[in-house]
């Protein structure tokens, strides 16, 4: 199984069969789909009962914890070399793992995404397409209007410069401290800068991930949204870490100290507000999810 694809869910019922059948259909097949139910009352098991692939793994967590604790305990259970990230109310198009893959490989990179078509959805359910987001970065002036741009140039300014759904190399994970930093929102703009500062970025202009834009979502709804008490605490928090990140990415450049020097620095900065009792319980579910995984390869003969 050359890509383990990781999709936390937790209240998206209603979504969720579209999106592990999206992933079970990519054209690339050497996959390991693991839905982790993170801590939902009500489990998508019946959703998703019909589904007798192999490769489908099941696996839920005692209590809610965010999907980036998810996403680290998947990423410590499996063993592959690359890791794909699917929200469990968005879809993939068929031929999405197998594009960010060749990309991957022939630039030679640690991360690959590409384009999202956006959905808004209607008060009946109903989806209708959206714009198109992360888009390449042109020459000329861009109208602030209009959605935001893949761009890779860091600056002092901590923003959200790449979309975190996309293809990973294990081992880039890795050197930067895996996918959780302690944080329930918000950490993947921090990741995914951390991924720039310390490797290269490939990105896919066609719109492979298809996205819903939901009111009651982490990014969006009340508690959680962009003006709330928290998002605003968090987003204080991350940009101190990415300044601090910058300061050595800089001293990098100017070849104060090696590539080395910085992963390890920028390993312990992910590092900081993990507690004991995270690191615990992350190498308890991974083991059991390892032990899960195991049992579905030997099943499916991969």
């Amino acid at each position: 199984m050359s890509v383990t694809v990781s999709i936390p869910y937790f209240g998206t019922s209603r979504y969720v069969c579209r999106a592990v059948e999206s992933i079970l259909a990519q054209t690339h097949q050497e996959l390991c789909v693991v839905v982790v139910n993170d801590g939902d009352a009500n489990p998508p098991w019946a959703e998703l009962a019909h589904i007798l692939d192999p490769r489908l793994v099941r696996f839920s967590l005692m209590r809610n914890r965010g999907c980036y604790f998810v996403h680290q305990v998947v990423l410590k259970a499996s063993p592959t070399l690359y890791f794909l990230v699917q929200d469990s109310d968005d879809w993939s198009l068929p031929n999405r793992v197998s594009t960010l893959l060749t990309r991957l490989r022939r630039d030679r990179s640690d991360f690959a995404f590409s384009a999202w078509q956006q959905h808004r959805e209607d008060k009946d359910g109903n989806l209708r397409p959206h714009f198109i987001r992360w888009l390449q970065k042109e020459a000329e002036p861009i109208d602030p209007q209009e959605p935001p741009l893949f761009d890779p140039l860091l600056t002092d300014n901590f923003v959200h410069r790449a979309s975190h759904h996309g293809l990973f190399r294990r081992k880039a994970l890795e050197r930067i401290g895996g996918y959780y930093g302690g944080f329930r929102i918000h950490y993947d703009t921090l990741l995914t800068n951390f991924l720039l500062m310390t490797g290269k970025v490939s990105f896919v202009d066609a719109p492979l991930y298809q996205y819903v834009i939901r009111g009651d979502s982490l990014s969006r709804g009340h508690a959680t949204g962009p003006r709330s008490p928290e998002r605003i605490l968090v987003k204080k928090q991350l940009a101190a870490m990415y300044h601090e990140a910058l300061h050595w990415y800089r001293a990098c450049t100017k070849r104060q100290i090696s590539r080395a020097e910085l992963a390890k620095t920028i390993c312990g900065l992910s590092c900081r507000f993990v507690t004991g009792e995270d690191r615990a319980a992350i190498a308890l579910e991974a083991s059991k999810l390892a032990m899960e995984i195991r049992c579905a390869a030997k099943v499916s003969g991969r």
